[in-house]
């Protein structure tokens, strides 16, 4: 079962052709998907970090699973945004 991924590219200016956009998200999605080892793992490392992030109380052992998260979001945001300058543009990610 495929977990759902949405990923889009915020604040980008209008400027950026929609292909080159969509390119990013892609690298960024691709680059995310290669951080864990099935759906699953990326899903719960998602909502452990999310959990974490908005003041819930995790263990220690999830805590791990929350930062990998957000090692590999920063691993993916550097592979999206090759070949792409802007600057305050972020990638928004929902996991279904």
């Amino acid at each position: 079962m495929e977990a759902i991924i949405s990923v889009q590219l915020q604040d980008c200016p209008s400027s950026i052709e929609s292909q080159h956009q969509r390119q990013a998200e892609a690298r960024f999605e691709r680059e995310l998907r290669k951080s864990f080892p099935n759906d699953e793992a990326l899903k719960r490392a998602f909502k452990l970090f999310s959990d974490a992030s908005e003041g819930g109380t995790i263990s220690k052992a999830e805590e791990k699973v929350a930062a990998t998260w957000k090692n590999a979001y920063d691993k993916a945001r550097q592979a999206g945004f090759r070949d792409i300058a802007v600057e305050e543009a972020y990638f928004e990610v929902k996991v279904g």
